[in-house]
């Protein structure tokens, strides 16, 4: 057996690949904490140079707080294509694990795209331009995508080659419903989140006061939609699983089910005490961390979905 197929570089790649879904999770919320901590306008309106620099000489906080997220994603698109060249090296060209690498740089790039457009359109800090409340919802989405294909990779590395399940109906319209219901609180969060940013509350009184306010900006007005959906999420799942004829997964399904339901809960309490306590940066970028949580346990459901769960290596060439 060649290095090159052995069990030992396969779970290498495996635990890289995951050290990636990790390091993804990093670059997001350094990107928020970018947006949290006003420097989005640190390399002015230049991309990809800072200031029109390679390196930038000043020494304002926020100029390297965005010129470090630049190095951050920078190095991240260097080690996916790393991955991507692994991947050819040790599958066969289809194998799954070789797309979804492919799809995690497809949506890199596109990632690099949508930061590029609000740098340069100056859609950062305080500006109150409406494309944002396209933009910043797309940016969300396009992260989760990311993370999702991150998560489908590292996954396809061990378990790509077994055969694909049969799901029957009832279980697919599940499945759809949970991922949009996901997605609907997705794009509500990121309008919620610019709204926060926007008029920061000094009391939940008042910021409801200005939700209504025929005179706010729409992602203020807007952003009561969140918490009302992401408590709607979990009674509609709860519903929709007892109607009568929606069969029950098997016990590897309902295992990842029962984690992503769990994961709902925390996201829940998360989201609860941000409202409840005005949203201070730190609940923020937790709130945030959960969000990503929650993608890569409805990631693992969408692949443990569709992937039987694998019998244990009968020769030392399985994976």
């Amino acid at each position: 057996m060649s290095a090159v197929n052995s069990p030992r570089a396969y779970r290498s790649l495996y635990i890289g690949s995951w050290a990636l879904v990790a390091y993804t999770v990093i670059i997001i919320l350094w990107g928020a904490w970018v947006r949290l901590s006003g420097s989005g306008d640190g390399c002015g309106d230049h991309w990809p140079l800072c200031n029109g620099e390679v390196i930038p000489v000043e020494r304002v906080a926020k100029t390297w707080v965005e010129y470090s997220h630049r190095i951050s994603t920078a190095l991240y698109g260097v080690l996916i294509l790393i991955q991507i060249w692994l991947s050819r090296r040790y599958f066969a060209h289809h194998h799954p694990a070789r797309f979804w690498a492919g799809m995690t740089l497809l949506f890199t790039i596109t990632e690099a795209l949508i930061g590029r457009q609000l740098v340069t359109s100056g859609l950062v800090n305080e500006s109150e331009d409406l494309s944002r409340l396209i933009v910043m919802p797309l940016h969300l989405v396009n992260t989760s995508l990311l993370l999702f294909s991150g998560v489908m990779t590292a996954e396809s590395v061990r378990y790509g080659e077994l055969p694909r399940r049969t799901l029957s109906r009832e279980v697919k319209a599940r499945g759809a419903l949970y991922l949009t219901g996901l997605t609907v609180v997705l794009i509500t969060g990121a309008i919620a989140a610019l709204g926060s940013h926007l008029m920061p509350s000094e009391s939940l009184l008042r910021g409801l006061t200005h939700d209504l306010a025929p005179d706010s900006h729409p992602a203020v007005r807007l952003r009561i939609l969140h918490p009302l959906i992401a408590l709607a999420l979990p009674v509609a799942m709860l519903l929709f699983a007892r109607l009568p004829g929606i069969s029950t997964p098997d016990s590897s399904q309902t295992l990842w089910f029962k984690r992503f339901s769990i994961g709902l809960v925390v996201a829940l309490v998360i989201g609860v005490a941000t409202l409840s306590l005005l949203a201070p940066v730190w609940l923020k970028l937790t709130h945030l961390l959960m969000t990503n949580v929650l993608v890569i346990l409805a990631s693992l459901c969408v692949f443990h979905s569709l992937r039987p769960v694998p019998s244990p290596p009968k020769s030392e060439t399985s994976v």
